[in-house]
């Protein structure tokens, strides 16, 4: 197996487990805290996570970046390690102390949950992930995050047995971080050493880091400033079951962001070496993204009032209508992610990443304040999907000189077409049985076939190297030999 491919499954891994704690713990404890504890847990997490993101200044994928370039000169990687994670430690200090002077003067009723969200921000100081992600061994953080998060998850069957035991909950998260963060510093000695920095060395990563921290800020703005405002307005109901739309939204996005980081690292070399390879790449991971994101979107369309009911119980049927919402958002979330892990970011385009991750973040602003006055969690929803279209329509503005924008566009409109005809079938299996997991079951079953059907003729009608090398290869292994 090639190691592009490998590093591909282990970055999938990785994000996959961040969200699969949530996913395999939500429906016990949806039930066991309800929606209000559910509320104040997720609006003290949005708030600690704005330090959390500052803490970080877009060392995540800035240091990434500057890692891939100097991987093979060990001087070179000893030096920009050391420079880089110096003033990530100067920068993430700042922001635990003022963080713990917002706690102590502002949280109010919330102040013992915030004072525990604080080892969040620890956690982050200690973050070397994107070390491990620019040298392209992903190994290591797929095999911490798995055992932490499996004691997490044990942790929390174990220790969180009604509403009364929030702050357990609260303690086991963010503890369960902070090893997770701790723990890899195990590996660190084998690829690289701490060397001497002068301050100037030190502080140059502040401005390409505070460029694309911009970037980072106003793209999590999509998914915080909902929530922040939801809870402010004491809206803690509605806002625990737009928490738990939010993370089945972001569970299939786990995929995506893994091909983006992995791609990033790999384009990144590519661009510096001048390989032309590098647009062909990105057309065939456009296609590859957006046949996965419309099977998601449409799938969790057609299912997601069925599933919020059995999943988290039926206090949080709302949650369903909020999925139906949101679940558009998929397919412009995976396009801006293509667009901005592999070719935006290698080619070093921050200043046009930023406009875009911008102009939508101002559109999300404006819209949250109108539409949550109207509507609630539902305008909350409906304002994700628009933002992100946004940043869709700037992106693509930036990168139609050198990308075939158009031509991605005409090749998603049969997968697109196909989502439709799938959403159509899982809708009508839903009217016609009764709402129980074996017709969530059959829904899902029936859309799968839908879908992988029409997708299948798509590809083998227009060559597509999916088919080529993923279909056919498979077609041949079924073939008995004679």
């Amino acid at each position: 197996m090639g190691k592009t491919k490998r590093n591909l499954i282990y970055q999938t891994l990785y994000q996959m487990l961040t969200l699969v704690l949530p996913f395999v713990t939500a429906p016990y404890i949806s039930r066991v805290l309800g929606t209000e504890n559910t509320g104040i847990y997720s609006y003290t997490y949005t708030t600690v996570n704005y330090f959390m993101l500052a803490a970080l200044l877009g060392i995540e994928t800035y240091g990434t970046r500057t890692i891939s370039r100097v991987r093979n000169d060990q001087n070179a990687l000893n030096k920009a390690f050391s420079s880089l994670f110096y003033c990530h430690i100067c920068v993430a200090g700042l922001c635990l102390v003022v963080y713990m002077i917002y706690v102590l003067c502002f949280s109010g009723a919330y102040r013992v949950y915030a004072l525990i969200q604080a080892l969040y921000i620890l956690a982050e100081l200690l973050n070397i992930n994107w070390f491990f992600f620019g040298i392209e061994e992903f190994k290591i953080t797929v095999t911490r995050n798995l055992v932490i998060k499996l004691l997490t998850i044990a942790s929390i069957f174990l220790f969180v047995k009604d509403k009364g035991d929030l702050i357990v909950y609260i303690t086991i998260m963010a503890l369960g971080t902070f090893i997770s963060q701790s723990f890899v510093w195990i590996f660190l000695r084998k690829y690289v050493k701490f060397v001497k920095a002068s301050c100037s060395e030190i502080f140059q990563h502040l401005k390409p880091m505070s460029v694309l921290f911009v970037s980072v800020i106003a793209t999590s703005i999509y998914r915080m400033v909902s929530k922040t405002m939801l809870g402010a307005m004491g809206e803690l109901s509605s806002l625990g079951c737009f928490e738990y739309a939010d993370k089945i939204i972001r569970m299939p996005l786990s995929i995506i962001t893994a091909i983006g980081l992995v791609m990033l690292s790999k384009t990144s070399n590519m661009y510096v070496k001048n390989n032309k390879g590098a647009v062909s790449l990105v057309s065939k991971s456009m296609e590859a993204v957006l046949i996965f994101a419309s099977a998601i979107a449409f799938g969790l369309c057609g299912i997601a009032n069925n599933f919020a009911v059995l999943f988290f119980g039926a206090e949080y049927a709302y949650t369903g209508q909020l999925i139906e919402a949101m679940s558009i958002s998929l397919i412009f979330m995976s396009w801006n992610n293509v667009l901005r892990t592999q070719y935006l970011m290698p080619k070093c385009k921050d200043k046009e990443y930023v406009i875009a991750v911008w102009a939508g973040a101002m559109v999300n602003i404006v819209s949250n304040l109108i539409f949550i006055r109207l509507w609630g969690a539902t305008g909350a929803a409906l304002t994700t999907s628009i933002s992100y279209f946004v940043v869709s329509l700037v992106q693509s503005h930036y990168v139609k000189a050198e990308l075939p924008v158009f031509q991605y566009l005409k090749r998603s409109a049969i997968p697109f077409a196909a989502g439709a005809v799938m959403l159509v079938c899982v809708k009508l299996v839903g009217h016609m049985l009764k709402c129980s997991w074996v017709t969530l079951c059959i829904q899902v079953l029936t859309g799968a076939i839908v879908y992988a059907v029409l997708v299948l003729i798509y590809l083998k009608k227009s060559d597509s190297f999916l088919y080529a090398g993923l279909v056919q290869p498979f077609l041949k292994k079924r073939k008995p030999s004679k």
